[in-house]
């Protein structure tokens, strides 16, 4: 595509001036083709559009999963506090917080924080990413489910 010179460096002047040359655009589209096809070949593409798509219906279904939980649990806690308020129930919040911290807290340093978050993405990525051919793909493409809608 390039025209090079006697010492075999690209010509620059002259690849210039071969650019409104039909000839040259036919020799580009040549080239890149053949690079199209043997990536196509390899079947890369396919691995990455797969775990791509397949990462971002996941980060995408997770996302939504995690404001219905936010829902249940809001109202949960609504109810709670209104039965507690009208003297039905009794709710022991110390102890409730304790065993909520303990679930979430996976480092066991007591206290629940960005190490804990770290974890738990690893965790979940582990799992999602499981037995997939392209897990880079499926990366990327579970961070945009989780970033849209």
């Amino acid at each position: 595509v390039f025209s090079k010179d006697k010492d075999g460096n690209i010509d620059w002047i002259a690849t210039v001036k071969r650019v409104p040359q039909p000839d040259f655009w036919d020799e580009v589209a040549t080239v890149a083709g053949a690079q199209v096809q043997g990536a196509v070949d390899s079947g890369i593409p396919g691995s990455i559009s797969y775990g791509f798509v397949s990462g971002f219906c996941a980060g995408y279904a997770l996302k939504q999963a995690g404001r219905v939980a936010a829902v249940v649990l809001g109202m949960g806690f609504v109810g709670m506090q209104a039965l507690a308020y009208n003297g039905y129930i009794q709710v022991d919040h110390g102890k409730l917080k304790k065993d909520v911290e303990g679930l979430m807290d996976l480092n066991d340093d007591g206290k629940i924080d960005a190490a804990d978050r770290s974890i738990a993405s690893e965790k979940l990525m582990e799992v999602l990413q499981y037995n997939m051919p392209s897990g880079g793909g499926f990366a990327v493409g579970f961070l945009g489910g989780l970033r849209s809608g």
